[in-house]
């Protein structure tokens, strides 16, 4: 019968040289004295082990040279020494020493009273052979200080398992874990993530192939060059940061609870981290890889993952982004009030921190380089930039509040357009849904025709309980 966990018994001297069972024909054991017995191993064949979820047992048997006369022990130890010899001079190939966590034995035999052999047990956890797959793993019991006067066998002292990974296991077999989208796993908006008041969990799932066992752990830890390193090769865009260890949270041991074929790994980022970061419009990475497991094998590629969190994420948060603008870009035509765009050089070009005129005092602090005023009737105004979106929602913008003509463009649409010399009508204003934290072009022009003037460019966002108001300075850039 094929054997494929060995079981010698043999002297060092022999071990040094070869295992064999054949050798134990050729040693020259000495006789036992009168009322005692010399006590020797015996082979394990392929029946008597067997494997299941978390465990190999492993039999092994010891017999006496006559019946033993009265109960006695024989004591057992692990004989690394002895394996590791082997393997480093070559007796061994392809061979591991099996962990001596990785072995349970008894400590003792019990030799009952009238008997000429006893067994044992060795129990071998399963995820040592799975993590070895492809190699023969090996441990060594030594017999000693048997009771009552027994004597073990010259050159019979030590037990010599060896067992053959493939003939018990194939790769199918081996209980792997995984991180679930290994490799590159990209988090996008409306993805696998969950919003909340403080910012967003990203689960991360950590998956046990093959049936399931006891509990376990399993560490956590992230290789913060490989991000820096992935994007300098352009594995990775060139867009792409990753973030200081104040600015994020992650679980770095993660538990298996008993029967669970998965579990999570929490990686939490705040609202203000992804604000902080909208306008660059960056993108947050993660190289992790999980270690230190108590059970169970880590599989070579599948344990690790990069992980991608794309600022678009930030739409699910809808509390004000206040951005950092300085106004718009405003150009005033003097004795024109038609359409600024008609080819007319502006009379003056400056920043106006929002749209919020009426009064005399505007148009007269429009002056030129020589100091002279803008005429107070007669003249036209056009301003440009970006409007930083506080919310997300549907935006009501008004010009109800505009002596005379009005227009408003919204991303190079005309949502108002009513360009006449009428002032102060209610029906100039228009619904618009924007994104919170993006930067939408604006454009608005304003047209006085005589008599009073005023401009005054407000919105409100009802669904986000954004009161009516003048678009803020905060929220509007300057076209370059």
């Amino acid at each position: 019968m094929k054997k494929i966990i060995y079981s010698i018994v043999m002297g060092l001297t022999i071990l040094m040289v070869a295992y064999s069972c054949k050798q134990s024909q050729v040693e020259d054991l000495k006789l036992p004295d009168p009322a005692t017995q010399s006590i020797t191993g015996e082979g394990i064949v392929v029946g008597n082990v067997t494997i299941d979820n978390q465990f190999v047992r492993v039999p092994f048997k010891i017999s006496l040279t006559g019946m033993a006369e009265e109960a006695f022990q024989v004591g057992l130890t692990l004989n690394n020494d002895t394996v590791t010899q082997l393997i480093n001079n070559g007796t061994l190939a392809n061979a591991i020493l099996m962990p001596s966590a990785a072995v349970e034995y008894p400590t003792v035999i019990n030799v009952a009273y009238g008997t000429n052999s006893a067994e044992g047990i060795a129990i071998v956890r399963r995820a040592t052979l799975e993590r070895n797959l492809g190699k023969k793993v090996v441990f060594a019991l030594k017999l000693a200080s048997p009771g009552k006067g027994n004597k073990i066998a010259n050159g019979k002292s030590n037990i010599l398992v060896v067992i053959n990974t493939d003939e018990l296991l194939k790769a199918s077999d081996v209980h792997y874990l995984t991180f679930q989208g290994g490799g590159t796993y990209n988090v996008i908006y409306q993805g696998n993530y969950t919003p909340g008041l403080a910012g967003v969990t990203i689960p991360l799932i950590v998956s046990l192939e093959n049936a399931p066992s006891t509990a376990f752990n399993i560490k956590i830890k992230e290789n913060i060059d490989t991000i820096a390193t992935l994007v300098s090769r352009g594995t990775l865009p060139a867009d792409v940061i990753h973030l200081n260890a104040k600015d994020y949270t992650l679980d770095t041991l993660v538990r298996f609870n008993s029967g669970a074929s998965s579990a999570a790994v929490r990686l939490f980022i705040p609202w203000p981290v992804f604000d902080a970061n909208i306008v660059a419009n960056k993108k947050f990475a993660f190289a992790l890889s999980l270690y230190d497991n108590t059970n169970h094998v880590i599989h070579p590629t599948k344990g690790k993952v990069i992980v991608v969190i794309d600022p678009s994420v930030n739409l699910d948060n809808n509390s004000p982004i206040i951005g950092k603008g300085t106004g718009l870009t405003a150009r005033y035509y003097t004795d024109t009030q038609l359409d600024p765009d008609d080819g007319r050089a502006p009379f003056v070009t400056r920043v106006d921190e929002s749209i919020n005129f009426s009064g005399d005092g505007w148009p007269d602090n429009v002056k030129d380089a020589n100091g002279k005023a803008l005429s107070r009737d007669n003249f036209a105004t056009k301003w440009t930039g970006e409007f930083l979106a506080p919310v997300r929602g549907d935006y009501i913008f008004y010009q109800t509040r505009w002596d005379d003509g009005s227009r408003l463009f919204i991303d190079g649409k005309a949502v108002i357009n009513d360009y006449t010399t009428q002032w102060d009508k209610p029906e100039r204003k228009a619904t618009v849904h924007l994104e919170r934290g993006i930067r939408y072009k604006i454009e608005a022009h304003h047209r006085e025709n005589v008599g009073g003037q005023q401009a005054y460019l407000e919105y409100e966002v009802p669904s986000a309980s954004y009161g009516k108001r003048v678009i803020e300075k905060t929220q509007l850039f300057p076209t370059p």
